[in-house]
């Protein structure tokens, strides 16, 4: 079963501090983190195919370790594995976004139902606003609700959500609906420092967030077929 590094903290529980930097872990680890964070910066497309010569290449890390960890991510259903092919970043599938929204409101409304009342989160400010970090800060007040409930499986239902949905924010935080997105993460913020006091108020803004992020859906998918069908050379 998946445990949450932060399980003991989410428990009360107090842990001593362990001399456990960086050097302890290995190239396998680290070069699943970078690959990971290749990921998460969306310099790629949905289904796009993943070079593990080029990666390594371009992450300054040998193709073993490499390799390793896109199994890893594919066991993990972050990529997808096919025989004899390779590895593919997900495709965003509109069916398969729009159960992830679903769950996603169940998760995160049945999170805030087990909130300890003194919970609170405070966003960093920040006077950059690019997609990435927009993306970002909703995913983290995700996360922060999802900790607060203390359950382990609730946390991995809503990282995958966020991972599988980051593509998705990163090209609303960068379209025209920006400014949307923008205001309605703005009004979830605003709303997130008392949270574990105000569950009822945090979950109207969180709702309209998410309700925001799905309708933006088709026409999302729709841009990025346009961007695919053009990156394909003309035939004459």
């Amino acid at each position: 079963m998946w445990l949450c590094e932060k399980l003991p903290q989410c428990r009360g529980i107090e842990m001593p501090s362990l001399a456990c930097g960086p050097t302890m872990r290995g190239k396998a680890d680290r070069a699943y983190d970078a690959v990971l964070r290749f990921l998460y910066s969306c310099t790629h497309m949905p289904g796009q195919h993943l070079n593990e010569k080029e990666l390594a290449s371009k992450l300054n890390i040998g193709r073993t370790p490499v390799r390793e960890a896109l199994i890893r991510l594919a066991a993990e259903g972050r990529i997808v594995s096919v025989p004899r092919e390779g590895f593919f970043t997900r495709p965003l599938l509109e069916w398969a976004l729009l159960d992830s929204y679903i769950i996603a409101r169940q998760i995160l409304t049945f999170a805030l139902t087990r909130v300890q009342p003194q919970a609170s989160h405070h966003s960093l400010s920040s006077d950059v606003s690019s997609p990435s970090v927009l993306a970002l800060q909703a995913e983290t007040i995700f996360a922060v609700i999802a900790q607060g409930s203390s359950s382990c499986e609730l946390c991995q239902i809503i990282e995958k959500f966020c991972f599988g949905s980051h593509p998705l924010r990163m090209e609303i935080a960068a379209s025209e609906l920006s400014p949307g997105f923008e205001a309605s993460l703005a009004r979830l913020t605003d709303v997130m420092p008392q949270f574990g006091n105000t569950p009822d108020v945090v979950k109207s803004a969180l709702m309209n967030h998410l309700d925001f992020e799905e309708g933006a859906i088709p026409g999302v998918l729709q841009e990025f077929s346009r961007r695919r069908l053009e990156s394909f050379p003309l035939i004459t």
